[in-house]
C-alpha cells in the first residue's frame, strides 16, 4: 500500500470522523433546543444575527412559530455558502417550509462532503516527486582546493566527537580517516566501512548474536551517515548512503524488543508527510519532548544515541525529518515557515495519542537552524511548555556571513533550499527574525559557544533581549565552537536537568 493511499485513506477518515461530530452535535443542539423552546420561539427572533442579510426575516418569514424540524433546517442552513441559503431561503418564501426540503438539504450537505473528500484525493494523488536538486559547480579554486586537502588534517577532535554522537567508534572513525585521499573520496571509504559493518551485523544476526548485531547494524548507519552529511559534490551517491544508513537503522530497530522499539510515525503535512520515530519512556504520562534536527542531520543517527538519556530521565522522545532534511527531502525542500511543521506535529498526536504521552507537558529542543525553528515554534504555540535552542540563529545571517561560509555549509545549504545562489537564499529567508514574533514569556534556554563562527555569540544576546519570561537562561561556554559539540559531556546532562526542573 503507498504513502499517498495512506495519506488519503488517512484524510478521508479524519474527515468522516469530523462530519459525525458535527452530525451529532447538531443532533444533540436540536433536541435541547426542541425541549427548551416548547414550540413557541418566533423565526424572526430565533434568526436574528444568524444571517449576514436581512433578506432572511423576509425568506424565512412564513415559517412562523418553529417546530423542531425547521429549526434542524435553519441550523443547517446558516454554515451553508451563500448561494445555497438564498436558494433554500427563496424555496421557503415561494413555497413554504415542508420536511422534503429538510431532506433536499441534508443530500446537498452529503454530496458536498464526498465531493470534497474525493477533491483532497485527487490532490494528494498529484502531489510529484520533486526531481533531484541540482547543486551549483563548484567554482575552479574550490574543485584544487577539494581534491588537495587532506581529511586527516581538517578533521578536528570535534568532528570525532560528532562520530560518536552517530554511533561511531572513535578508534574506527581515525582508521576510516586516515584512508580517505580527499574531500571526493569521503563518502566512498565511510560507506565502505557502513557495508563491512552491515555484513558483520547481518552475520551476527544469523548467529544468535542479537545484542552484538543491532550494535553494529547502528554503527553501520553511523558510518554512512557520517559519508554523506557532508557530501555535496554527489547527490545521487549522497541520497543512496542514507538510504543505507535507513535501512541499516530500520533493521537495528527490529532487534529491540517491543516495549523498547522506537515507533514509526508519518504525520501529514501540507500534502506530503514528516516522517519520524517516537522513543516512549519506561513509566505512562510522561512528558513529550520534540527533537529539531541540525540540517544535515537525519532521524536514525545522531538523535537516536542523544535521546537515550531523555529516556532514562523519564521522558517520551520525537525525532523526525522536517522540510529539506533526511527522508522528507524528496518530498519538501526546506521553508522559511518550518515551524508549521512542528505545530503540525503536536497537532497530531493531540488527535492520536494512543501512547499515554502527557501533552500538557511539552518541550522542544532544537539545533542550529532547528534552535531557530524551535524557539519560533514556542512564540507562536502555547502548547509548548518550554524550549531550547542550541547554537540557533536568532536572525538570518546577511548574504555577507553566508558568502563566507565554508564550503561544505554553503553548499548544504543549496542543497537543502533548491535554489543556486546565496543571493537567491537571503531572498527567501532573509527576513526571519525572532522579533518578528510575540515575546516569548515562558522558559527558554540558549545554548551558546563562545567560539561558534556559524552562529555568533550576539545570537545568544538577541534572544534573551527579546524573551520576556522570567525563567530566560543563557548557557554560555566561552571556548565551546558550534552547538556546543565539544561539550555534550556538559550540556546533555544540563538540558535534561533543565527539563526536568520546568517539565517534571
Amino acid at each position: 500500500m503507498s504513502k499517498k493511499y495512506l495519506l488519503s485513506q488517512y484524510n478521508h477518515t479524519i474527515l468522516v470522523t469530523v462530519i459525525n461530530i458535527l452530525i451529532i452535535i447538531f443532533s444533540l443542539t436540536n433536541f435541547s433546543m426542541a425541549e427548551t423552546i416548547q414550540d413557541t420561539i418566533d423565526v424572526r427572533d430565533y434568526i436574528e444575527n444568524k444571517f449576514d442579510s436581512a433578506i432572511f426575516h423576509l425568506y424565512l418569514g412564513s415559517m412562523g412559530e418553529l417546530d423542531s424540524k425547521e429549526i434542524e433546517f435553519i441550523d443547517l442552513l446558516v454554515d451553508q455558502p451563500g448561494d445555497s441559503q438564498i436558494f433554500y431561503g427563496k424555496k421557503v418564501y415561494q413555497k413554504g417550509f415542508d420536511s422534503a426540503l429538510l431532506e433536499q438539504l441534508k443530500e446537498e450537505i452529503k454530496e458536498r462532503e464526498k465531493l470534497a473528500i474525493e477533491k483532497l484525493e485527487e490532490v494528494i494523488d498529484d502531489i510529484p516527486e520533486l526531481s533531484l536538486p541540482s547543486l551549483p559547480p563548484m567554482e575552479f579554486w574550490e574543485r584544487i582546493y577539494a581534491r588537495m586537502v587532506s581529511m586527516q588534517k581538517i578533521i578536528t577532535t570535534t568532528d570525532y566527537n560528532r562520530f560518536s554522537i552517530c554511533g561511531v567508534d572513535s578508534a574506527r572513525s581515525e582508521r576510516v580517516v586516515k584512508r580517505v585521499k580527499n574531500y571526493f573520496d569521503w563518502s566512498k571509504q565511510w560507506s565502505k566501512e557502513g557495508q563491512e559493518l552491515e555484513q558483520l551485523a547481518e552475520k551476527a544476526r544469523l548467529e544468535g548474536n542479537i545484542f552484538l548485531a543491532r550494535r553494529l547494524f547502528h554503527e553501520a548507519a553511523g558510518c554512512f551517515h557520517v559519508g554523506a552529511f557532508i557530501n555535496y559534490y554527489n547527490v545521487e551517491e549522497k541520497i543512496e548512503a542514507q538510504n543505507l544508513a535507513r535501512k541499516c537503522y530500520q533493521k537495528a530497530i527490529a532487534l529491540y524488543n517491543e516495549k523498547e522499539r522506537p515507533i514509526r510515525i508519518e504525520i501529514p503535512f501540507r500534502g506530503v508527510e514528516i516522517p519520524g520515530y517516537l522513543m516512549l519512556t519506561s513509566q505512562p504520562d510522561q512528558p513529550l519532548i520534540i527533537f529539531v534536527n541540525v540540517l544535515n542531520n537525519i532521524k536514525e543517527v545522531e538523535n537516536h544515541f542523544f535521546a537515550q538519556d531523555f529516556l532514562k530521565a523519564g521522558f517520551n522522545v520525537f525525532n523526525f525529518d522536517g522540510p529539506g532534511q533526511g527522508e522528507m527531502h524528496q518530498k519538501m525542500r526546506l521553508i522559511p515557515d518550518y515551524e508549521k511543521a512542528i505545530h503540525a506535529i503536536i497537532d497530531w498526536f493531540e488527535v492520536n495519542n494512543d501512547f499515554h504521552i502527557n501533552l500538557d507537558r511539552i518541550g522542544v529542543m532544537g539545533i542550529s537552524f532547528g534552535g531557530f525553528s524551535s524557539i519560533k515554534a514556542a512564540a507562536l504555540d502555547s502548547r509548548i511548555d518550554c524550549v531550547i535552542s542550541n547554537g540557533g540563529y536568532a536572525y538570518f545571517p546577511p548574504l555577507s556571513h553566508l558568502k563566507k561560509l565554508s564550503i561544505p555549509t554553503r553548499r548544504s545549504i543549496y542543497y537543502m533550499t533548491g535554489y543556486q545562489k546565496m543571493s537567491e537564499v537571503d531572498e527567501h529567508f532573509g527576513h526571519l527574525d525572532i522579533k518578528t514574533c510575540p515575546p516569548l514569556d515562558r522558559p527558554m534556554l540558549i545554548i551558546q559557544g563562545g567560539k561558534d563562527k556559524t552562529v555568533p555569540p550576539e545570537h545568544a544576546d538577541y534572544f534573551m533581549e527579546w524573551a520576556t519570561g522570567n525563567e530566560k537562561e543563557l548557557f554560555y561556554i566561552e571556548d565551546a565552537n558550534h552547538c556546543c559539540q565539544d561539550y555534550f559531556d556538559l550540556i546533555t546532562p544540563y538540558t535534561i536537568d533543565w527539563l526536568r526542573k520546568h517539565l517534571l
